[in-house]
Parts: C-alpha cells; structure tokens; sequence
C-alpha cells in the first residue's frame, strides 16, 4: 500500500499527542496549548576553520615592532635596532594565508597627513586596502599620535610644529630613535585637530565594505589610552599627571564621542587602558565601543575580566598578541609565557578575535612552525552558529511554524544582530531577526518563524532555504554555517526539507 506524504504526515499528527503542562496564570493552573511537532533536520558541527564577519584572527601589519626575534635574546637584540622595511611581497604573502582573517595597521599620524585638510596615506595603508579587497579580507586601523618606537621626536604632522605645546617623556633605551621624545599636550587646539584627522579618515573609509573596526585613539603612548614614562631623564615611570583628572575625563569623552561621530558605520574600539576613565566605561556599558585588551599576561586584572568577558557590556572583545617562539617556559617563569596555554584563556574569557604576532613576519614564522596554533584559535574563536535541531510545529489556533533549535558552537556571542532568511521552494521569502548578540553560547537556543500560508500543503516537494546575515553597526554581511563539511554544498546555506527526517 503506498501512502501519500500527506497521509503520512496527517498521521504524524494525528498520533502527537503531547501530555498538558500545567501553566499558572494570576495563581490559577491552566491548560498550556498543545504542541505538535515533527523534527526536519539535525546538523553537526562544523570542524575547523569558520571565517566571519565581527570574529577571526587578526594580523598586524605595524609601524612599529617591525622587528623579528623568536627567542629572548633575539627578541631583546632586535627590538632596538632600525626597524624592517615592509615589501609589497611581504604583505601579499601573508594576505593569502589560510588563518588571515583580519589585518589591522597601526600607523603614525605623522604618516597620514602631510597637510591641512587632506589625507596621504602610507604606502603599507595602501597595500593593504588593495590586498584585502583582492582577498576579501576584512580589515581594521588605528592612528597613533605618539609611539615610543617613532623613529622621529614626536608622531604629529609636521604642519602643527609650533602650534602645540610639546611634553618631553622618556620611555626605556631600547626602543630605536631619539630617546628624548614628545607628544603634544591635550589642549582644545590638539583636539581640534585631532578631529579634523578623524573627520577626513571617516569621510574616506566608515562605508569600505571590508572596514571590520577602527580603535578609539588620541590619547597615551601608541594611542592606548595611558602614558607610563619618566617625565625627568632618569626619573621612574609614572603615569601622566600633567593635567587633573576632570580634565583627563573631557579628553577621553571627547575623543570617544569625536571618534563615534566620525565613524557612525564603523564599530570603534577602546583598549582597556580607557576604562581607568568614568567616559571609558560608559562607553562600554552603553555598548557604543568594543573593547581591546594588551597581550595576555599576569598582570591581567579580575576587574578586567568582568569587562574583557562582556559582563558590562555587549559587544566584541580583541585581544592582542600571542608571540610564538619569543619566549621559552622554563622554571620558576610565569604560565602566560607559554603560549600554548592562551587560546584556552581566550576561550574562557569569549574573545571574538586574537592575533599571533606582531608584524607580517612573526604571522609568516607561525604559519610556517606553529600551524596547530592557529589551528586551535580558529576551532573556536568568535562565534559559529548552526542548527542543531530544525523543528515544524503546529500550536492550536496558530500558524505553523519553523522553529530553529540553534547552537554557537563558539566562545562568543555575535557581535552584532543575527538574520535568519528563509527562501521557500513556491518563491515565498521570509526573515526572522534574532535579538542582539544571541544566540550565545552554550546550549540550544529556539526561536520560531511562522510558515507563509502560501507555503502549507507542498508535500512532498516543498523545501526552504536557508541563509544568515549579521548586522554589525551600520554594516550588513553574509554569515557561514559552522555546520560539517558534508552537510552542505554551500558554506552559506542549508537547505530544508518541510516533511520530517
């Protein structure tokens, strides 16, 4: 005897005959409605590397610590000479490398602006916006207004010599150039032009499809957010303390909200240096910045944790770098030192991006001699959605639904909000926008899309397609499954039938 689908399936329903849930309303049990269900489709997850918008590895291509060293000595030895000299192959190597998911440029303002009113950008800046858009790689920046590695006296334009007033600081004898260096006092008149910088940049750069992030800068040594130096030669290190703390409060507000005004596309970044400061944290809490975090080490705070893993705030959080080689653990040395034991720490902490090393020849180096690194950071890092249960139900006295049982097989949540599309096989399309930042992880999350009238009855043919976007700020991208390999042709949709597995 052969049974039509729909038969089958009417049977199906018939026989769901779920047990009553007692539900209290005002204090009074009652009948929960009844619930028939049918399961479509289960999916795995996927193993490996899952590149996505808001999450990845990061690689760095610097104005300084553009030097190499992958022991202690070298490392030492190396960091004071004159920095390496970036070639196009160089960057073009390391763009095309499997685990480049993001490439973040750190650059002296000095070597953005010649002039008033105009840009001129580097010549690395200029390598990586053609390499990333050949690639289709994702990219980030920051602009420092002052670095102790500068090879001049101070990173500012050379137009505002004698419009600023200059503080002398001295940072340690083993970065190149001058030892005497300055950066200028954060008067209006710096702020003022530090504006004018952030304006042109946004104008050029917030709508770049690929532009991923853009650090909050302006402030402290490599734009950091803090000035740890000796204000007198030979003096110990100090903090900054040439202005009062109410007037360190406006900088900060003002250069976040400067930087926010300029970007109104782009997700900007503090490092957390900034949440020393009252304007810092709210800007956190207000889930108008993401947050960046130094490379990990001991002196990483238990109030830093509540940041760095999003407890006040929602949003991504990077960390920077791990430098393979660099240091070897032996006895008695501290257990950051062993940089195998990281991408762990950042998985706890749900980082959405990490980096290894710090120009484009430490990435090159760890490719080539810690390939399992990379391997692990990209196991997880971020977020990596997919559907582990994809449910039909029917509610009495409702529509039918499609009720997606997802899982972030990730650490993080996602930084931005979900999509869900559904193409359905008559041409009937659909979306289902997921609240912000979810699904997090750990455990199946449902939620449910009605099923077009239009749709019902297309047994046994009928299928949906299915597909996810993310909406970052003012960005909207293609997201991939993270479900294995052999479940799907295409890494960006799942096709569903809508009668049971």
């Amino acid at each position: 005897m052969n049974l039509s689908t729909d038969y089958i399936l009417s049977e199906i329903y018939k026989s769901s005959k779920p047990t009553h849930k007692i539900n209290f309303v005002e204090g009074k049990p009652s009948l929960m409605p009844r619930e028939k269900c049918m399961h479509l489709a289960y999916f795995e997850p996927a193993v490996g590397h899952v590149p996505n918008p808001g999450m990845g590895i990061n690689a760095y291509i610097f104005s300084d610590h553009m030097h190499v060293g992958y022991t202690r000595e070298e490392w030492n030895r190396t960091e004071s000479t004159t920095p390496l000299q970036l070639d196009k192959k160089t960057v073009d190597t390391m763009m095309a490398l499997p685990y480049t998911d993001n490439i973040y440029i750190r650059v002296e303002w000095r070597d953005m602006q010649k002039a008033v009113g105009k840009l001129e950008l580097p010549t690395a800046w200029q390598w990586l916006i053609e390499a990333a858009e050949k690639y289709g790689k994702r990219w980030s920046f920051r602009v420092m207004n002052c670095s102790p590695h500068s090879l001049a006296p101070h990173s500012l334009p050379e137009f505002l010599g004698g419009r600023l007033e200059m503080i002398p600081y001295w940072h340690n004898n083993k970065m190149p150039g001058p030892q005497l260096k300055y950066f200028a006092k954060y008067s209006d008149e710096y702020l003022k032009w530090w504006n004018e910088l952030l304006q042109l940049l946004g104008e050029k750069f917030d709508s770049h499809p690929l532009l991923e992030f853009a650090d909050v800068s302006g402030y402290g040594l490599w734009g950091e957010g803090h000035h740890c130096s000796a204000f007198t030669q030979g003096g110990s290190l100090i903090n900054y303390q040439c202005d009062t703390p109410e007037r360190l409060e406006l900088v900060v507000e003002r250069l976040i909200n400067d930087h926010l005004n300029a970007f109104p596309k782009t997700p900007a970044v503090i490092s957390m240096h900034m949440t020393e400061y009252q304007a810092g944290r709210q800007a956190l809490e207000q889930s108008k910045c993401w947050l960046r975090r130094d490379s990990f080490m001991t002196t990483f705070s238990t109030n830093e944790t509540s940041f760095a893993s999003g407890m006040n705030y929602k949003g991504a959080c990077i960390w920077e770098t791990i430098l393979p080689g660099c240091v070897e653990l032996s006895e008695g040395k501290s257990p950051s030192q062993d940089f195998m034991q990281m991408p762990q720490r950042y998985f706890d902490i749900g980082a959405c991006y990490t980096a290894v090393g710090f120009n484009p020849w430490d990435v090159i180096y760890a490719h080539n001699n810690y390939s399992n690194l990379y391997k692990v950071l990209a196991s997880r890092i971020g977020y990596r959605i997919r559907p582990s249960i994809i449910w039909r139900r029917c509610i009495d006295n409702e529509p039918e639904q499609i009720v997606f049982g997802f899982v972030n097989d990730g650490c993080a949540a996602p930084p931005g909000e979900i999509t869900v599309h559904a193409n359905f096989s008559n041409g009937q399309m659909t979306s289902l926008i997921l609240p912000e930042n979810e699904p997090t992880p750990g455990g199946i999350k449902r939620y449910a899309m009605d099923i077009p009238k239009s749709v019902n009855g297309q047994y046994p043919e009928g299928s949906v397609r299915l597909s996810l976007s993310i909406r970052i700020k003012g960005k909207t991208t293609n997201v991939q499954w993270a479900v294995r390999s052999d479940q799907t042709i295409d890494s960006f949709v799942l096709d569903i039938p809508l009668y049971s597995i």
